[in-house]
């Protein structure tokens, strides 16, 4: 069975379970008549695209409604909100939504984000993110922990069989310090998403985790460098590269543009405008990778899948062109060992770098094999100059142009000849 992404219909399928809707946030579609009556009931309304991560939040504030975008902070006249508000969003459709909750009149709110992923057909948490830096709610996420996590899984459960292809979800809730809990939305990730791969091999990659002003704070705090990427980011779009220049300044890199900005939440309010309104993102620590001519480099591997083993059939390096710091528009291909000759690897890590390559990749298909069947899988791989590997991300229909550059096609061959006894391979969600 298979149900339309947007928010509302996933409000309604979480409707349909009786023990789920005393948690429900209420949601409708935008109109003028939605718009005032949410506004009798609370002070503050939220609306949401269907789909997409943009937003607008209207308060009441002294005799007027502020209205907040990720850019824009302005004060309307009652008369004039709902015009103004459809001058926003355009022909876009979205929700509004009312977080009223009886139990939550004059009581702090706390937000949190659990991941719920899919395995063997049941769902299991593999993981919390917090939306700010706060000890009281960290402490109250402790003492609640439980009680999230059973209606987090709850609310996978009834959103599952709608989105049979969907490996992992996560439930935005917030919640008080009495363990009143509201749900206020859930988010699709399926195999392709980056934090959907993360929950399976967290061990193989660097510590990501969803983009919060939370976890912002905290990785710009303990790391020189953090990527930001988007969930269903492809060919390197979208992502956000942050350098630290000193004890408040930062450099930010999207593409070939770049800006310098001192203060972290200076910083995050930046980012909350570049960034693309529609994707959810993770933020991730950064890795230098090693370099070729002062180029960045990366390795990208073949496994593949033949009578329930993993193999791997073939390895390139893509050099990035001057300026970039991706190598998804590789200005040169290279066979390993052509590239570490040329490299900024140490010499003496050379040698066993291919075998620790190898043993990493197949360990991680087999772990990305037991959510969904697959047959191949694309690595890109991150090498820094003192031989530590990591796995940037997995492809499930990799680029193969590649190994069709290299003077030698025998790795080309070998990944053909292995398509070739997969004839009829299951298709990937």
């Amino acid at each position: 069975m298979h149900a339309i992404r947007g928010r509302i219909e996933q409000y309604k399928i979480l409707m349909q379970h009786e023990q789920l809707q005393p948690y429900l946030a209420k949601n409708e579609r935008f109109s003028k008549d939605a718009l005032y009556s949410m506004l009798k009931l609370e002070h503050q309304i939220i609306l949401k695209p269907i789909v997409g991560m943009d937003f607008i939040i209207v308060t009441k504030h002294q005799g007027m409604y502020q209205v907040k975008t990720k850019v824009i902070v302005v004060d309307v006249l009652e008369e004039g909100l709902y015009e103004y508000i459809q001058q926003i969003i355009g022909d876009r459709n979205y929700i509004i939504q009312s977080q009223f909750h009886s139990t939550f009149l004059s009581k702090k709110r706390y937000h949190c984000l659990i991941t719920v992923q899919r395995r063997n057909e049941r769902w299991y948490v593999t993981h919390s993110s917090k939306q700010t830096l706060n000890i009281i709610e960290t402490v109250a996420c402790f003492r609640h922990q439980v009680q999230l996590q059973k209606v987090a899984i709850m609310a996978a459960e009834q959103l599952g069989p709608s989105y049979s292809n969907c490996e992992s979800i996560v439930i935005e809730l917030i919640f008080n310090l009495a363990g009143d809990i509201v749900i206020t939305d859930s988010f699709l990730h399926f195999s392709v998403s980056k934090w959907n791969q993360y929950q399976s091999i967290a061990n193989f990659m660097p510590q990501t985790d969803l983009l919060t002003s939370s976890t912002f704070s905290c990785y710009l705090s303990r790391y020189s460098l953090v990527f930001l990427k988007p969930c269903n980011g492809q060919q390197g779009k979208g992502i956000i590269k942050i350098h630290k220049r000193g004890m408040r300044n930062y450099e930010i890199q999207m593409g070939r543009q770049k800006w310098a900005i001192a203060g972290i939440e200076q910083v995050y309010e930046h980012v909350l405008k570049i960034a693309p309104i529609e994707e959810n993102y993770i933020i991730q620590r950064g890795i230098e990778l090693a370099t070729i001519d002062n180029r960045f480099m990366d390795i990208r591997v073949i496994t593949q899948k033949v009578a329930n083993d993993w193999y791997v059939t073939g390895k390139v390096v893509k050099v990035a062109g001057p300026h970039f710091f991706v190598t998804n528009a590789a200005q040169a291909i290279l066979t390993l060992q052509q590239a570490l000759r040329q490299s900024t690897v140490l010499s003496k890590f050379h040698g066993q770098l291919e075998n620790q390559i190898d043993t990493v990749c197949k360990a991680a298909s087999h772990l990305l094999d037991q959510s969904t069947e697959r047959n191949i899988i694309g690595f890109d791989i991150a090498v820094t100059d003192l031989g530590r590997i990591w796995v940037i991300e997995g492809n499930y229909v990799p680029d193969l142009s590649f190994f069709q550059t290299l003077e030698d096609t025998t790795m080309y061959n070998t990944i053909m000849n292995y398509k070739l006894m997969n004839r009829s391979p299951k298709k990937d969600g």
